[in-house]
Protein backbone atom coordinates (compact mmCIF):
# COMPACT_ATOMS: atom_id res chain seq x y z
CA UNK A 1 0.00 0.00 0.00
CA UNK A 2 2.89 2.37 0.81
CA UNK A 3 4.39 1.75 -2.63
CA UNK A 4 1.01 2.50 -4.23
CA UNK A 5 0.83 5.80 -2.35
CA UNK A 6 4.30 6.75 -3.53
CA UNK A 7 3.39 5.95 -7.13
CA UNK A 8 0.16 7.90 -6.80
CA UNK A 9 1.87 10.97 -5.31
CA UNK A 10 4.57 10.86 -8.00
CA UNK A 11 2.03 10.49 -10.78
CA UNK A 12 -0.21 13.26 -9.49
CA UNK A 13 2.81 15.54 -9.08
CA UNK A 14 3.91 15.09 -12.68
CA UNK A 15 0.33 15.50 -13.85
CA UNK A 16 -0.03 18.80 -11.99
CA UNK A 17 3.33 19.93 -13.39
CA UNK A 18 2.11 19.18 -16.91
CA UNK A 19 -1.12 21.11 -16.28
CA UNK A 20 0.85 24.16 -15.11
CA UNK A 21 3.19 24.02 -18.09
CA UNK A 22 0.39 23.72 -20.66
CA UNK A 23 -1.78 26.32 -18.90
CA UNK A 24 -4.41 28.15 -20.96
CA UNK A 25 -3.91 31.16 -18.68
CA UNK A 26 -0.16 31.60 -19.25
CA UNK A 27 1.75 29.35 -21.68
CA UNK A 28 -0.78 28.95 -24.50
CA UNK A 29 -1.60 32.69 -24.76
CA UNK A 30 2.14 33.37 -25.02
CA UNK A 31 2.44 30.70 -27.72
CA UNK A 32 -0.34 32.25 -29.83
CA UNK A 33 1.29 35.67 -29.48
CA UNK A 34 4.73 34.34 -30.49
CA UNK A 35 3.44 32.61 -33.64
CA UNK A 36 1.36 35.65 -34.62
CA UNK A 37 -2.08 34.02 -34.40
CA UNK A 38 -5.17 36.31 -34.40
CA UNK A 39 -5.78 37.98 -31.04
CA UNK A 40 -9.36 36.73 -30.79
CA UNK A 41 -8.09 33.16 -30.50
CA UNK A 42 -6.49 33.99 -27.15
CA UNK A 43 -9.92 34.69 -25.69
CA UNK A 44 -11.08 31.16 -26.44
CA UNK A 45 -8.26 29.34 -24.67
CA UNK A 46 -9.62 29.33 -21.10
CA UNK A 47 -13.27 28.57 -22.05
CA UNK A 48 -12.16 25.64 -24.24
CA UNK A 49 -9.73 24.32 -21.63
CA UNK A 50 -12.06 24.57 -18.65
CA UNK A 51 -15.49 23.79 -20.08
CA UNK A 52 -14.11 21.16 -22.47
CA UNK A 53 -12.68 19.25 -19.52
CA UNK A 54 -15.92 19.48 -17.53
CA UNK A 55 -18.89 19.21 -19.89
CA UNK A 56 -18.44 15.55 -21.00
CA UNK A 57 -18.04 14.16 -17.49
CA UNK A 58 -21.68 13.35 -16.77
CA UNK A 59 -21.76 11.17 -19.91
CA UNK A 60 -18.46 9.53 -18.99
CA UNK A 61 -19.76 8.81 -15.49
CA UNK A 62 -22.76 7.03 -17.01
CA UNK A 63 -20.49 5.00 -19.29
CA UNK A 64 -18.50 3.96 -16.21
CA UNK A 65 -21.59 2.38 -14.63
CA UNK A 66 -20.95 -0.72 -16.70
CA UNK A 67 -17.15 -0.40 -16.73
CA UNK A 68 -15.71 -1.04 -13.29
CA UNK A 69 -12.08 -0.92 -14.51
CA UNK A 70 -11.65 2.84 -14.18
CA UNK A 71 -7.89 2.70 -14.64
CA UNK A 72 -8.32 1.77 -18.33
CA UNK A 73 -10.28 4.96 -19.05
CA UNK A 74 -7.69 6.96 -17.11
CA UNK A 75 -4.85 5.52 -19.22
CA UNK A 76 -6.65 6.44 -22.43
CA UNK A 77 -7.17 9.97 -21.15
CA UNK A 78 -3.46 10.43 -20.38
CA UNK A 79 -2.44 9.10 -23.80
CA UNK A 80 -4.86 11.53 -25.46
CA UNK A 81 -3.29 14.42 -23.54
CA UNK A 82 0.23 13.39 -24.56
CA UNK A 83 -0.82 13.23 -28.22
CA UNK A 84 -2.57 16.60 -27.91
CA UNK A 85 0.50 18.41 -26.58
CA UNK A 86 2.59 16.92 -29.38
CA UNK A 87 -0.07 18.13 -31.83
CA UNK A 88 0.07 21.65 -30.37
CA UNK A 89 3.86 21.71 -30.76
CA UNK A 90 3.68 20.46 -34.35
CA UNK A 91 1.00 23.01 -35.24
CA UNK A 92 3.09 25.86 -33.88
CA UNK A 93 6.27 24.74 -35.64
CA UNK A 94 4.91 23.57 -38.99
CA UNK A 95 1.92 25.77 -39.87
CA UNK A 96 1.45 29.42 -40.76
CA UNK A 97 0.14 31.73 -38.04
CA UNK A 98 -3.61 31.56 -38.80
CA UNK A 99 -3.71 27.82 -39.41
CA UNK A 100 -1.33 27.18 -36.51
CA UNK A 101 -3.79 28.99 -34.24
CA UNK A 102 -6.65 26.82 -35.45
CA UNK A 103 -4.52 23.73 -34.96
CA UNK A 104 -3.67 24.73 -31.40
CA UNK A 105 -7.35 25.33 -30.59
CA UNK A 106 -8.34 21.98 -32.13
CA UNK A 107 -5.71 20.05 -30.18
CA UNK A 108 -6.71 21.99 -27.04
CA UNK A 109 -10.23 20.58 -27.48
CA UNK A 110 -8.71 17.08 -27.68
CA UNK A 111 -6.51 17.81 -24.67
CA UNK A 112 -9.58 18.90 -22.69
CA UNK A 113 -11.43 15.69 -23.55
CA UNK A 114 -8.49 13.62 -22.31
CA UNK A 115 -8.37 15.75 -19.19
CA UNK A 116 -12.09 15.15 -18.69
CA UNK A 117 -11.67 11.37 -18.64
CA UNK A 118 -8.67 11.55 -16.29
CA UNK A 119 -10.21 14.07 -13.90
CA UNK A 120 -13.23 11.85 -13.35
CA UNK A 121 -11.51 8.47 -13.04
CA UNK A 122 -8.51 9.58 -10.99
CA UNK A 123 -10.87 10.31 -8.08
CA UNK A 124 -11.63 6.58 -7.86
CA UNK A 125 -7.92 5.73 -8.00
CA UNK A 126 -7.17 8.21 -5.21
CA UNK A 127 -10.06 6.96 -3.06
CA UNK A 128 -8.97 3.34 -3.55
CA UNK A 129 -5.35 3.95 -2.54
CA UNK A 130 -5.82 6.56 0.22
CA UNK A 131 -8.44 6.40 3.03
CA UNK A 132 -10.58 9.30 4.26
CA UNK A 133 -8.71 11.75 6.44
CA UNK A 134 -5.55 11.49 4.32
CA UNK A 135 -6.81 12.50 0.87
CA UNK A 136 -6.46 16.25 1.35
CA UNK A 137 -2.86 15.74 2.44
CA UNK A 138 -2.30 13.63 -0.69
CA UNK A 139 -3.57 16.42 -2.95
CA UNK A 140 -1.51 18.97 -1.04
CA UNK A 141 1.69 16.94 -1.23
CA UNK A 142 1.34 16.44 -4.98
CA UNK A 143 0.68 20.15 -5.51
CA UNK A 144 3.73 21.10 -3.42
CA UNK A 145 6.05 18.79 -5.35
CA UNK A 146 4.70 20.02 -8.70
CA UNK A 147 5.19 23.61 -7.51
CA UNK A 148 8.86 22.95 -6.83
CA UNK A 149 9.31 21.33 -10.25
CA UNK A 150 7.51 24.22 -11.97
CA UNK A 151 9.82 26.73 -10.29
CA UNK A 152 12.76 24.86 -11.80
CA UNK A 153 11.24 25.68 -15.20
CA UNK A 154 10.01 29.22 -14.42
CA UNK A 155 13.12 30.67 -12.78
CA UNK A 156 15.33 30.31 -15.91
CA UNK A 157 12.61 32.10 -17.89
CA UNK A 158 12.94 35.03 -15.51
CA UNK A 159 16.72 35.17 -15.80
CA UNK A 160 17.34 34.60 -19.51
CA UNK A 161 16.95 37.18 -22.29
CA UNK A 162 13.82 37.60 -24.42
CA UNK A 163 15.12 35.87 -27.54
CA UNK A 164 15.92 32.73 -25.64
CA UNK A 165 12.56 32.92 -23.88
CA UNK A 166 10.76 32.58 -27.20
CA UNK A 167 12.75 29.42 -27.96
CA UNK A 168 12.34 28.18 -24.40
CA UNK A 169 8.55 28.34 -24.84
CA UNK A 170 8.74 25.22 -27.01
CA UNK A 171 10.93 23.63 -24.35
CA UNK A 172 8.16 24.25 -21.83
CA UNK A 173 5.70 22.47 -24.11
CA UNK A 174 8.02 19.49 -24.56
CA UNK A 175 8.40 19.35 -20.76
CA UNK A 176 4.59 19.26 -20.48
CA UNK A 177 4.35 16.29 -22.87
CA UNK A 178 7.14 14.48 -21.03
CA UNK A 179 5.46 15.16 -17.68
CA UNK A 180 2.24 13.55 -18.93
CA UNK A 181 4.32 10.55 -20.02
CA UNK A 182 5.91 10.29 -16.57
CA UNK A 183 2.42 10.46 -15.05
CA UNK A 184 1.41 7.43 -17.12
CA UNK A 185 4.62 5.61 -16.18
CA UNK A 186 4.22 6.23 -12.42
CA UNK A 187 0.54 5.26 -12.22
CA UNK A 188 0.38 2.53 -14.86
CA UNK A 189 0.43 -0.27 -12.27
CA UNK A 190 -2.45 1.20 -10.21
CA UNK A 191 -5.58 -0.78 -11.09
CA UNK A 192 -8.90 0.30 -9.58
CA UNK A 193 -12.30 -1.32 -10.02
CA UNK A 194 -15.45 0.35 -8.72
CA UNK A 195 -18.77 -1.45 -8.76
CA UNK A 196 -22.04 0.42 -9.39
CA UNK A 197 -23.88 1.00 -6.12
CA UNK A 198 -26.32 3.58 -7.46
CA UNK A 199 -28.99 1.19 -8.82
CA UNK A 200 -29.22 3.41 -11.93
CA UNK A 201 -30.51 2.20 -15.27
CA UNK A 202 -27.60 3.66 -17.23
CA UNK A 203 -29.11 6.73 -18.87
CA UNK A 204 -28.87 10.37 -18.01
CA UNK A 205 -32.51 10.62 -16.88
CA UNK A 206 -31.96 7.99 -14.20
CA UNK A 207 -29.54 10.13 -12.21
CA UNK A 208 -31.04 11.02 -8.85
CA UNK A 209 -29.21 13.03 -6.24
CA UNK A 210 -30.00 14.25 -2.77
CA UNK A 211 -29.91 17.91 -1.73
CA UNK A 212 -26.23 17.70 -0.81
CA UNK A 213 -25.22 17.34 -4.46
CA UNK A 214 -27.23 20.35 -5.62
CA UNK A 215 -25.94 22.47 -2.75
CA UNK A 216 -22.38 21.48 -3.66
CA UNK A 217 -22.93 22.42 -7.32
CA UNK A 218 -24.37 25.81 -6.29
CA UNK A 219 -21.46 26.62 -4.00
CA UNK A 220 -18.84 25.35 -6.43
CA UNK A 221 -20.51 27.27 -9.25
CA UNK A 222 -20.04 30.51 -7.34
CA UNK A 223 -16.42 29.67 -6.53
CA UNK A 224 -15.50 29.51 -10.26
CA UNK A 225 -14.82 33.23 -9.91
CA UNK A 226 -11.50 32.42 -8.23
CA UNK A 227 -10.42 31.14 -11.68
CA UNK A 228 -12.37 33.57 -13.89
CA UNK A 229 -10.81 36.62 -12.25
CA UNK A 230 -7.21 35.48 -12.92
CA UNK A 231 -6.81 36.92 -16.47
CA UNK A 232 -7.89 40.34 -15.23
CA UNK A 233 -4.79 40.54 -13.04
CA UNK A 234 -2.75 40.57 -16.25
CA UNK A 235 -5.18 42.82 -18.12
CA UNK A 236 -4.90 45.47 -15.42
CA UNK A 237 -1.20 45.69 -16.29
CA UNK A 238 -1.50 44.83 -19.98
CA UNK A 239 1.47 46.83 -21.18
CA UNK A 240 3.76 44.47 -19.26
CA UNK A 241 1.93 41.29 -20.26
CA UNK A 242 4.97 39.59 -21.79
CA UNK A 243 7.11 40.38 -18.74
CA UNK A 244 4.34 39.15 -16.45
CA UNK A 245 4.16 35.68 -18.05
CA UNK A 246 7.23 34.11 -16.38
CA UNK A 247 6.55 36.13 -13.20
CA UNK A 248 3.02 34.75 -12.97
CA UNK A 249 4.17 31.19 -13.72
CA UNK A 250 6.71 31.48 -10.91
CA UNK A 251 4.16 33.08 -8.56
CA UNK A 252 1.63 30.32 -9.26
CA UNK A 253 4.23 27.60 -8.70
CA UNK A 254 5.51 29.23 -5.52
CA UNK A 255 1.96 29.58 -4.20
CA UNK A 256 1.28 25.91 -4.88
CA UNK A 257 4.53 24.87 -3.23
CA UNK A 258 4.02 27.01 -0.12
CA UNK A 259 0.34 26.45 0.54
CA UNK A 260 -0.78 23.08 -0.78
CA UNK A 261 0.34 20.94 2.17
CA UNK A 262 -1.32 23.34 4.59
CA UNK A 263 -4.50 23.39 2.49
CA UNK A 264 -4.45 19.59 2.48
CA UNK A 265 -4.26 19.38 6.27
CA UNK A 266 -7.07 21.92 6.65
CA UNK A 267 -9.19 20.01 4.10
CA UNK A 268 -8.68 16.75 6.02
CA UNK A 269 -10.12 18.54 9.03
CA UNK A 270 -12.92 20.26 7.09
CA UNK A 271 -13.28 20.94 3.36
CA UNK A 272 -15.93 23.55 4.19
CA UNK A 273 -13.48 25.54 6.30
CA UNK A 274 -10.93 25.27 3.49
CA UNK A 275 -13.36 26.85 1.04
CA UNK A 276 -14.24 29.61 3.51
CA UNK A 277 -10.61 30.60 4.12
CA UNK A 278 -9.78 30.41 0.41
CA UNK A 279 -12.82 32.55 -0.39
CA UNK A 280 -11.70 35.26 2.02
CA UNK A 281 -8.19 35.29 0.48
CA UNK A 282 -9.67 35.57 -3.01
CA UNK A 283 -11.76 38.54 -1.91
CA UNK A 284 -8.72 40.24 -0.36
CA UNK A 285 -6.61 39.75 -3.52
CA UNK A 286 -9.41 41.20 -5.69
CA UNK A 287 -9.80 44.20 -3.40
CA UNK A 288 -6.04 44.70 -3.58
CA UNK A 289 -6.18 44.68 -7.37
CA UNK A 290 -8.93 47.31 -7.33
CA UNK A 291 -7.49 49.72 -4.76
CA UNK A 292 -3.69 49.32 -4.92
CA UNK A 293 -1.81 50.85 -7.88
CA UNK A 294 -0.36 47.87 -9.76
CA UNK A 295 2.08 49.49 -12.19
CA UNK A 296 5.04 47.64 -10.71
CA UNK A 297 5.70 43.98 -11.46
CA UNK A 298 6.29 43.34 -7.76
CA UNK A 299 2.84 44.55 -6.71
CA UNK A 300 1.12 42.71 -9.56
CA UNK A 301 3.04 39.50 -8.84
CA UNK A 302 2.26 39.71 -5.12
CA UNK A 303 -1.47 40.09 -5.73
CA UNK A 304 -1.43 37.20 -8.21
CA UNK A 305 0.53 35.14 -5.67
CA UNK A 306 -2.21 35.66 -3.07
CA UNK A 307 -4.88 34.80 -5.65
CA UNK A 308 -2.98 31.63 -6.59
CA UNK A 309 -2.81 30.58 -2.93
CA UNK A 310 -6.55 31.17 -2.65
CA UNK A 311 -7.32 29.23 -5.83
CA UNK A 312 -5.19 26.31 -4.61
CA UNK A 313 -7.35 26.28 -1.48
CA UNK A 314 -10.54 26.32 -3.53
CA UNK A 315 -9.35 23.38 -5.64
CA UNK A 316 -8.20 21.35 -2.62
CA UNK A 317 -11.39 22.09 -0.69
CA UNK A 318 -13.84 21.16 -3.43
CA UNK A 319 -11.82 18.07 -4.47
CA UNK A 320 -11.64 16.77 -0.90
CA UNK A 321 -15.32 17.48 -0.33
CA UNK A 322 -16.34 15.52 -3.44
CA UNK A 323 -14.06 12.63 -2.42
CA UNK A 324 -15.43 12.37 1.12
CA UNK A 325 -19.13 13.20 0.86
CA UNK A 326 -20.05 10.17 -1.32
CA UNK A 327 -18.75 6.66 -2.01
CA UNK A 328 -18.24 4.41 -5.07
CA UNK A 329 -20.36 5.02 -8.15
CA UNK A 330 -22.31 7.69 -6.27
CA UNK A 331 -19.06 9.64 -5.90
CA UNK A 332 -18.27 9.12 -9.60
CA UNK A 333 -21.67 10.44 -10.65
CA UNK A 334 -21.44 13.36 -8.19
CA UNK A 335 -18.10 14.36 -9.72
CA UNK A 336 -19.36 13.84 -13.27
CA UNK A 337 -22.62 15.73 -12.77
CA UNK A 338 -21.04 18.61 -10.85
CA UNK A 339 -18.19 19.00 -13.34
CA UNK A 340 -20.59 19.08 -16.29
CA UNK A 341 -22.74 21.63 -14.46
CA UNK A 342 -19.66 23.75 -13.71
CA UNK A 343 -18.70 23.62 -17.39
CA UNK A 344 -22.06 25.15 -18.28
CA UNK A 345 -21.74 27.71 -15.47
CA UNK A 346 -18.26 28.69 -16.64
CA UNK A 347 -19.47 29.28 -20.18
CA UNK A 348 -22.43 31.28 -18.85
CA UNK A 349 -20.38 33.52 -16.59
CA UNK A 350 -17.68 33.90 -19.25
CA UNK A 351 -20.21 35.01 -21.87
CA UNK A 352 -21.87 37.34 -19.35
CA UNK A 353 -18.68 39.13 -18.38
CA UNK A 354 -17.47 39.29 -21.99
CA UNK A 355 -20.71 41.00 -23.02
CA UNK A 356 -20.83 43.32 -19.99
CA UNK A 357 -17.23 44.55 -20.03
CA UNK A 358 -17.52 46.94 -23.04
CA UNK A 359 -20.53 48.69 -21.50
CA UNK A 360 -19.35 49.01 -17.89
CA UNK A 361 -17.79 52.23 -16.64
CA UNK A 362 -15.99 50.23 -13.92
CA UNK A 363 -13.94 47.04 -13.79
CA UNK A 364 -15.83 43.76 -13.97
CA UNK A 365 -13.61 42.66 -11.07
CA UNK A 366 -16.01 44.57 -8.77
CA UNK A 367 -18.80 42.18 -9.78
CA UNK A 368 -16.55 39.16 -9.40
CA UNK A 369 -15.52 40.29 -5.93
CA UNK A 370 -19.17 40.57 -4.91
CA UNK A 371 -19.81 37.07 -6.29
CA UNK A 372 -16.91 35.70 -4.23
CA UNK A 373 -18.43 37.24 -1.10
CA UNK A 374 -21.69 35.41 -1.89
CA UNK A 375 -19.73 32.21 -2.59
CA UNK A 376 -17.94 32.34 0.75
CA UNK A 377 -21.18 32.88 2.66
CA UNK A 378 -22.91 30.11 0.69
CA UNK A 379 -20.53 27.47 2.14
CA UNK A 380 -22.68 27.60 5.29
CA UNK A 381 -25.38 25.56 3.50
CA UNK A 382 -23.03 22.62 2.83
CA UNK A 383 -23.51 19.58 5.10
CA UNK A 384 -20.42 18.19 6.86
CA UNK A 385 -18.56 15.75 4.66
CA UNK A 386 -16.62 13.90 7.39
Amino acid sequence: MVQKKHRLVSGLSFNKLADLLISAKTTLPALLIVIGAPAWMVGWLVPIRESGALLPQVLISLYLRNNAARYKVWRIGICVQIASVVGIICSALMLEAFFAGWGILAFLVLLSLGRSACSLTVKDIEADVVPKGERGNLVGMASTISGVMTLLVAVPLLLLDGTFKDNALYGVLFCAAFSFFLTLFCMFSLKTKVEDNSNGSGNVFSIKFDKTVYKFVLVRGLFVHSALVAPYFMLENGENAQKLLPVYIAAQALASMCSSLLWGKVADYSAKVTLQIAGILTILSCIGLLVIPSESLLVSATLFFVLSIAHAGVRTGRKTYSLDVKEGQERTELVGFSNTAIGVILLGFGALYASLSPFLSFSVVYIMTAMMIVATISTLILPKEK
